[in-house]
């Protein structure tokens, strides 16, 4: 029973008001980062998926923030400041823009990719096959970027290290991968549907209940199922462990400010990790 409690699906309801939270300091900027692309689409009169979609990029910083709340909240079993460590994961992760424009160029290009090929089927059954290739390729992709955050945020590696991690988990764990495609095709559909089957008012509302909910779900998920994985495969979250050749990148603040406070006697201090020397 006590593990039933611990569980991350029961911490997602015990832990609701703390997620939402999150999840709503996340999706209220971002809203209004696509909202102000949308807005530039309409009056230059460029209104397509180019334009629409580079609210990604500057989205992507704030999902770091959501990520690390669900991971301390889902896996951790830990008790946070929400606001704090939210702000904390967002500032220390800033450089993650450059995986917002590499998300945005996938999904931009995967959307033109599966249009065209849609509408070439009816021509010729090459367009077909292509068209069954390219979503698998997609779905892989799909699969990659749910490990990339989570590395971002956990592990001092090179972009390079994370994409390629990323890639090699998606079929060295491919029962989990598959098992998140499938568990995110849930809500994906449910929001999918709430917005092409309603209009005026109503697809209003949709659109705003969707913005406000399918990120805390589709991120919940995702962390929950990946978590076990991705250690086993590249490291621990929170402690160092013989068998793993990546430490955690995440600062141990209150560790630091008690080191801090031992060596402030000493011609050294500890900063970000690490025992530096004092400037005269």
């Amino acid at each position: 029973m006590k593990s039933f409690k611990n569980s991350a699906f029961a911490r997602f309801f015990t832990n609701f008001p703390k997620i939402m939270f999150a999840n709503l300091l996340y999706t209220i900027p971002s809203t209004i980062c696509f909202a102000i692309f949308g807005l530039i689409g309409y009056l230059t009169g460029f209104q397509n998926v180019i334009v629409w979609f580079l609210g990604i990029i500057p989205a992507y910083p704030l999902y770091a923030g959501l990520v690390m709340v669900i991971r301390k909240i889902a896996i951790e079993k830990e008790d946070i400041n929400v606001l704090d460590t939210f702000k904390t994961s967002v500032k220390d992760n800033w450089k993650t823009l450059i995986n917002g424009i590499i998300t945005y160029l996938i999904v931009t290009l995967s959307v033109f990719a599966i249009l065209y090929y849609y509408s070439m089927a009816s021509v010729s059954a090459v367009y077909s096959a292509l068209l069954t290739l390219y979503l698998f390729f997609s779905a892989m992709l799909v699969a990659t970027m749910f490990y990339v955050p989570m590395m971002n945020i956990t592990y001092d590696i090179k972009l390079l290290q994370v994409y390629k991690n990323s890639f090699i988990l998606v079929f060295g764990k491919i029962l989990r991968s598959v098992l998140t495609l499938l568990a995110v095709a849930v809500p994906t559909a449910v929001a999918f549907f709430a917005i092409m089957l309603t209009s005026n008012v109503w697809l209003l509302i949709s659109g705003i209940l969707v913005s406000l909910i399918y990120p805390l779900f589709y991120t919940y998920i995702v962390v929950s199922i990946i978590s076990k994985p991705l250690q086993e495969a590249v490291g621990s979250f929170t402690k160092k462990d013989d068998k793993y050749v990546v430490l955690p990148k995440e600062r141990d603040i209150e560790k630091e400010k008690k080191l801090m406070d031992e060596n402030k006697d000493s011609e050294y201090v500890f900063v970000n990790g690490r025992m530096i020397k004092k400037d005269k």
